[in-house]
């Protein structure tokens, strides 16, 4: 997870200059991506879980199937 910001202009100029890799992003800083599931809960009738409920879920059913280990274990 990222935990700084980096400014547009840095971003574009590396991808210009430099590592071709962020030349892929270079569309992405700045715009704002609103998703919504109210296309599919509409004609399926089903409301999604919360996403905190589904990633532990998740995490419990790997760590149930020895994919990964549990905190400290």
């Amino acid at each position: 997870m990222p935990t700084r910001r980096v400014p547009d202009v840095v971003v574009r100029l590396a991808a210009r200059f430099g590592d071709a890799q962020l030349r892929e992003i270079v569309p992405a800083p700045g715009r704002r991506n609103r998703h919504t599931t109210e296309k599919a809960a509409r004609p399926l009738d089903r409301r999604p879980r919360p996403a905190g409920e589904t990633v532990l879920d998740c995490a419990r059913s790997l760590i149930g199937h020895g994919a990964v280990r549990g905190v400290g274990a």
